[in-house]
């Protein structure tokens, strides 16, 4: 019923609360990244926290859930954010609330309440951004690009070098178990969104005749030349 990405509003106390799905736990507690007022802009902008981000609740506590598929545009998270009474900045973590939308400066790139779902971004491979804009890590749909492995053989040393680091980090964070509470939630919700980006990818490939690949398992060793 509930799962990773969906968006809650819960009540504790008598006073309510806003946030993201970051996991469910074993005994059905509900594991949420919690949005908190600031006093930024006259105490109109709300922020992800770090200290408090990864908070377990009782569903019994939730009053109202938003179902956001892990597939979904970044037009359709914000529509999401929207129907909880939110909108979303373009770094993921900067929120306002609808009624304030006008009496606030939120960062570039989400204040886009279009209903057009053809606007291109996806959402970013960066944990902290909460998948809501692009870092260009992840290519646009309807840019019609394939993605492909960067070969180390076709590059300059300096660059060769770069890209053989960057696929050992991928393979290094696939094979990382963390032990805390909160490594824990950023694995899941990087799993989470490389298995959004493997979907894209699998179906342009499969598109163009061409097989599958692991987003998560990058080559490290140096290709043959045939």
């Amino acid at each position: 019923m509930y799962s990773a990405g969906d968006l809650i509003q819960f009540e504790i106390n008598d006073v309510n609360f806003y946030g993201e799905i970051v996991g469910v736990t074993d005994e059905g507690k509900v594991e949420v990244s919690r949005l908190k007022k600031t006093a930024k802009q006259e105490g109109r902008i709300w922020e992800f926290v770090a200290d408090d981000a990864w908070s377990a609740i009782d569903t019994d506590y939730i009053k109202k859930h938003i179902t956001v598929n892990d597939s979904a545009r970044r037009s359709v998270v914000i529509k999401s954010w929207k129907k909880l009474g939110f909108l979303p900045g373009g770094d993921g973590i900067t929120f306002c609330r609808v009624e304030d939308e006008d009496h606030v400066t939120l960062p570039l790139g989400g204040g886009d309440s279009s209903d057009d779902d053809s606007d291109g971004e996806e959402a970013s491979s960066n944990p902290a951004m909460h998948g809501y804009a692009s870092d260009g890590f992840v290519v646009a749909d309807d840019e019609g690009s394939e993605f492909e492995f960067a070969n180390p053989d076709e590059l300059d040393e300096e660059a060769a070098q770069f890209v053989r680091e960057t696929h050992q980090a991928v393979h290094d964070f696939d094979n990382w178990t963390p032990e805390d509470k909160q490594g824990k939630a950023m694995k899941a919700f990087v799993d989470r969104m490389d298995n959004k980006a493997a979907i894209d990818t699998d179906n342009q490939r499969f598109a163009s005749g061409k097989s599958a690949i692991s987003t998560s398992k990058p080559p490290i060793k140096k290709r043959k030349r045939k």
